[in-house]
């Protein structure tokens, strides 16, 4: 790991880092709660698209679009 290249600590980033594989493509936050198995209630979907936008800020994912995440391509 590089100085630039930021370090994921926390057990539910790696999780969710865990479900974007190179190749498949752009995720919402509800099609992160199916892969990790938890609910999708407003509640649970909100979370997530949290954590999504954090890990955007961070450049270690994409924001494709609007609610659309992706790895970035240094990580892909």
């Amino acid at each position: 790991m590089t100085a630039a290249e930021p370090a994921v600590i926390s057990e539910p980033y790696q999780q969710i880092l865990a479900v974007f594989t190179p190749g498949h493509g752009a995720l919402r936050a509800k099609d992160v709660c199916l892969a990790l198995g938890i609910g999708t209630e407003p509640k649970d979907t909100e979370g997530i698209r949290a954590n999504l936008k954090r890990l955007a800020n961070r450049h270690i994912l994409t924001e494709a679009q609007p609610g659309l995440s992706t790895l970035t391509e240094k990580r892909a």
